[in-house]
């Protein structure tokens, strides 16, 4: 195949990325999630890659490689003819002297099963015990996968033949369902359903019927459909491709008994959340809170935007070192860095070494021919606009301090943050730049700058058009007034030739920040080209500030060849530095102001001095599991860490009047942890739901998909053990695709997982791109929290369970009349108790769930790190946090 050639594959799809001679392997992100999945015979590995699309069927893989010049498809034809002739002359040996079933079994279902169906040994049990009311049957082939599985009743080959419908497709009515095969059929199905198995295959070797037995959907048995093959000369050769690709193990996997015999992939159709029925919090201890006297002042000491509200604020809230966490002794876990976005080696501007080079490198930028470039990168919430404020603020002040007598360098910093979605990138750009201009003292300055700005133009006016009113200074001013006026106007010519004059004398920085708040390509692309032409039209010196997601998924475009950019890489600092810094200014705003409230009591409180407020909050948070807990929530993101502590001050978990009372007699005041946890997980609302918390739910994948509920759990505590090893390195995307496929999961489920846990912030790529299978993974701190410590927090697991799906009915029952329970209870030690026993239910529900992933790891003989079930290994410490919170209550409350 030529180099230049592209296959088009069954369904439409292009590869672009031909990795054999003969067989493209698609590599498109568009169809990255269904990429790599088993969909070729094993018996044609030798000729094929194993990771073929799913659309791509084995008939359409060799009609396509038969058009390219190369000979392996003949073989492939060939080789596939040669093997069905084998089964189908060993079917009439079988069928001549009416084999019993353990030869029909042997000489040909195995043979399907193994050799063109690609199942492994791993995948079928055999002779399975199925026990019921004191009897004991033994199904003939149990095959599973971690997605989906069916059960296989093998009949003897014999003379009489299954009796079956010429049609694929026909009812479970009483035609099909009767005679020896009807009871063939409800052999099977009474198979699937005490084993919980949700398809059956009734086979005698040549006659395959494929049927649903069990439905959660409602649907009647008697409704549902049969898939038929008639004979084995159409499951071998007429309909291979149709056999295949519902029966192979890459096709089960991927979904298709569950989309031809159920219409869907999800299973999860009935809503058993309890959040949809929950809409008041378990706790309703009355507190007054205080926030309401403080506010403005929490509001302004943990604003994002302080450096708007008092320079000398912001320095003080500015931390220079960032977060250097290699070990973390808590949950045994190396913190592993994430690499550089950017292809040369980056400047860490974090350092004093950084900074020093930031700084002069725009001192010197007045002095070079060519523009300046600076790469501002960094995560999400990092601190690039912090950054970039403190160097135009504070390390470089003096530079930027305004003359009145001598042209001075400009920072004109546009933010996108204040652009709209349908507003024209150019356009935004010019505007911001015309009202720094307005504000500025020499660039609005007709005698200092516009006289000059405009020279040429006054110039051609006075010996052009206007040269008769050359003499007339009165007129002549008028016609060049109203040349300024029409080019204000239209702001962009006024723009253009004021910033060219001035950048003849001094150094221009155009600073563009916050240029990635819409993902959309579309938009980013449009402001990185229009924020590079202009800079380069007005000669400036250009500073970008993005991701580094951002960057690494644009660094190819052609717009960042225009200039030579210094890469600046922005690390965030440490979180519990930040907060102690913010809290301090809280207190310096709060000091000498009176306030009053009323307590819990209802008697008035009254503080002389409200920074005592702010003393409390000091102790309360710094330093303690609180605070760590904020720290840990927000994985480096400095915005969303000041987010989360005004949320949860705001919310009135934080200090109420009877916690400043008791600060003001014994001095000390510790903030209720569990409180804290709840305050951050809930927020404002009254029960916890993922999609409006900052912490995802590790217990339910969120993919309708019930086999595939903990997948999340899987992968985040594979990862985490991983990341226990001391020469532990990033795993690719390539590794837990191909682990997950071993155990039954199909890759575009894999990758909703991975795609999701870095959404969560529990695992990032390494590299900052997207999560695919072409990157590597590594856990975060927070990942390795939860799978250490968090998943046996009585707090974090009563609050994830009302966001999690209940797969079985008499739980589900049960579980909601406990909830339903402890709002009917009011005694406090009683509820409490109650609230205990229903977390313990739902925690062994969903240790009993992850054994079955567990079990099936351990079965495929995976690595030791992906073995183990990280709930069950939790529970003790589970019971031991909640045995600690009854005697808590009873010591509190009394036995009541």
């Amino acid at each position: 195949m030529a180099k230049d050639e592209t296959l088009t594959l069954f369904g439409g799809e292009k590869c672009l990325k031909p990795v054999h001679r003969h067989v493209p392997s698609c590599h498109q992100q568009s169809c990255n999630a269904l990429c790599k999945v088993t969909c070729v015979p094993k018996l044609f590995w030798n000729q094929t890659p194993n990771h073929l699309s799913p659309n791509l069927n084995k008939n359409a893989l060799i009609v396509s490689a038969s058009k390219s010049k190369a000979t392996g498809s003949e073989k492939l034809i060939d080789m596939e003819k040669k093997l069905a002739k084998q089964i189908l002359e060993r079917f009439e040996k079988l069928q001549l002297y009416e084999a019993n079933e353990a030869e029909t079994r042997l000489k040909l279902i195995d043979r399907i099963l193994f050799e063109v169906l690609d199942w492994t040994h791993d995948d079928v049990t055999v002779e399975e015990h199925v026990s019921e009311d004191g009897t004991t049957e033994y199904a003939d082939y149990v095959i599973r996968t971690g997605f989906s599985s069916f059960v296989v009743e093998a009949k003897k080959v014999g003379r009489a033949e299954l009796t079956v419908p010429t049609k694929r497709k026909e009812n479970l009515n009483r035609k099909l369902v009767s005679g020896e095969t009807g009871d063939a059929i409800h052999q099977a199905r009474d198979y699937c359903r005490k084993l919980a198995v949700q398809f059956a295959v009734v086979t005698n070797g040549s006659q395959w019927i494929i049927f649903p037995a069990m439905r959660t959907d409602g649907v009647k048995f008697e409704k549902s459909s049969a898939i038929i093959f008639p004979n084995l000369t159409s499951v071998l050769e007429n309909d291979l491709d149709e056999f295949y690709s519902l029966l192979s193990r890459g096709a089960v996997i991927s979904g298709a008994l569950d989309n031809e015999l159920l219409g869907r992939r999800e299973d999860q159709l009935i809503e058993r959340r309890l959040n949809q029925y929950i809409d008041q919090p378990f706790t309703k201890i009355k507190r007054n809170s205080i926030y309401t006297v403080i506010e403005n002042e929490i509001e302004t000491a943990f604003s994002e935007d302080i450096t708007t509200a008092d320079i000398d604020l912001f320095r003080k809230s500015y931390v220079e070192t960032a977060d250097r966490t290699k070990y973390d002794r808590r949950i045994g876990m190396h913190i592993h860095k994430r690499r550089s976005a950017s292809k040369l080696s980056p400047v860490r501007a974090m350092t004093s070494g950084g900074r020093a080079k930031v700084s002069d490198s725009i001192r010197a930028a007045a002095k070079k021919s060519k523009p300046v470039a600076m790469l501002i990168l960094g995560s999400v919430g990092a601190g690039k606009t912090t950054f970039i404020n403190h160097t135009r603020l504070v390390t470089n002040k003096d530079y930027f301090r305004v003359s009145e007598k001598e042209p001075y360098p400009h920072w004109i910093q546009v933010d996108f943050r204040n652009f709209g979605r349908s507003e024209n990138a150019s356009e935004f750009i010019f505007s911001e730049i015309f009202k720094y201009i307005m504000d500025d003292p020499f660039l609005s300055d007709y005698e200092r700058c516009l006289k000059n700005a405009y020279k040429s133009e006054i110039a051609s006016l006075k010996k052009g058009p206007l040269a008769l009113l050359a003499a007339d200074e009165r007129e002549m001013n008028i016609r060049i007034a109203e040349l300024l006026q029409s080019d204000y106007e239209k702001q962009r010519p006024y723009v253009e030739k004021i910033l060219k004059y001035a950048s003849t004398d001094a150094a221009i920085f155009l600073v563009l920040d916050n240029i990635d708040q819409f993902e959309d390509e579309q938009i980013q692309d449009d402001i990185f080209s229009n924020g590079i032409a202009i800079s380069r039209r007005l000669n400036c010196n250009v500073i970008l500030a993005m991701r580094d997601n951002t960057y690494f998924r644009n660094r190819g475009l052609p717009i960042f060849d225009a200039f030579d950019f210094e890469p600046i890489n922005v690390e965030p600092p440490e979180v519990m530095t930040v907060l102690a810094k913010r809290f301090v200014i809280a207190k310096e705003l709060l000091a000498g102001k009176a306030v009053s409230f009323s307590g819990e009591d209802g008697k008035d409180v009254f503080v002389e001095d409200a920074s005592v407020i702010a003393d409390l909050l000091i102790e309360s948070i710094i330093g303690t599991t609180v605070g760590n807990s904020i720290s840990l929530f927000s994985t480096g993101d400095i915005r969303f860490a000041l987010r989360i502590t005004r949320d949860f001050l705001r919310n009135g978990y934080s200090a109420t009047g009877r916690a400043v009372q008791f600060y003001q007699r014994h001095g000390t005041y510790k903030l209720p942890e569990h409180e804290a946890m709840r305050a951050i997980m809930i927020g404002s609302r009254a029960v916890y739901s993922e999609e409006y918390s900052p912490i995802a739910n590790p217990f339910d994948a969120r993919l309708d998909m019930s086999s595939a509920q903990l997948l999340r759990m899987f992968l985040l505590h594979g990862l985490v053990n991983h990341a226990t090893r001391r020469n532990f390195e990033p795993i690719s995307g390539e590794k837990l695709r191909s682990v997950c496929l071993e155990i039954g999961f199909a890759p575009d489920i894999t990758l909703k997982v991975l795609e999701d846990l870095c959404r969560a912030r529990y695992i990032f790529t390494i590299s900052h791109g997207p999560a695919n299978f072409e990157a590597d993974f590594i856990p975060s701190h927070l990942g390795g929290f939860v799978i250490r410590n968090l998943i046996s927090n009585f707090v974090f697991v009563e609050n994830t369970s009302m966001d999690t799906f209940i797969e079985d009915e008499a739980l589900w029952h049960e579980l909601r009349n406990e909830t339903e329970e402890v709002f009917r209870i009011r005694k406090t030690t009683e509820k409490i108790q109650k609230r205990v026993e229903r977390v313990r239910l739902f925690f062994g529900h969903m240790v009993e769930r992850y054994a079955v992933i567990s079990d099936e790891a351990a079965r495929r003989g995976l690595a030791v790190e992906w073995l183990g079930n990280p709930l069950k290994d939790a529970m003790g410490n589970l019971n031991a946090n909640c045995d600690r919170i009854v005697q808590s209550a009873t010591r509190n409350y009394g036995e009541q």
